[in-house]
């Protein structure tokens, strides 16, 4: 993924101008058709991270660690609702935050995104 999008960045107007600089083309590719091609990256990398904690929940309970898991395994058993509605919650928070750092990242390496 990281190399397809290295590739189709590298053929943008700004690459262009960059290598017109007289640029060395090490520079080109790691500071400006790198910062372009991580986009995409990092927005698997946020989606992937936010699954991996919101997964976590049922490693532990399938591995029978104590934990938010087994609380909630608990808890379904026990029809406790409100605790599975709380633990539901979590773990949308984790993808919540995950995409929270996602959108800073964006604006840390794409130089056409800025947050006003």
């Amino acid at each position: 993924m990281t190399r397809s999008n290295v590739i189709e960045t590298m053929s943008e107007d700004y690459i262009r101008t960059a290598r017109a600089k007289g640029l060395p083309e090490r520079t080109v590719i790691a500071s400006h058709g790198m910062r372009g091609a991580l986009t995409p990256i990092v927005t698997m990398l946020g989606l992937d991270l936010g699954t991996l904690l919101g997964g976590l929940f049922i490693t532990e309970a399938l591995f029978g660690l104590p934990g938010v898991g087994a609380l909630a395994v608990d808890s379904i058993g026990r029809q406790d609702f409100p605790m599975v509605m709380g633990i539901t919650v979590l773990g949308a928070l984790f993808i919540a935050v995950a995409n929270l750092i996602v959108d800073v990242a964006y604006a840390a390496l794409d130089p056409r995104v800025r947050y006003t």
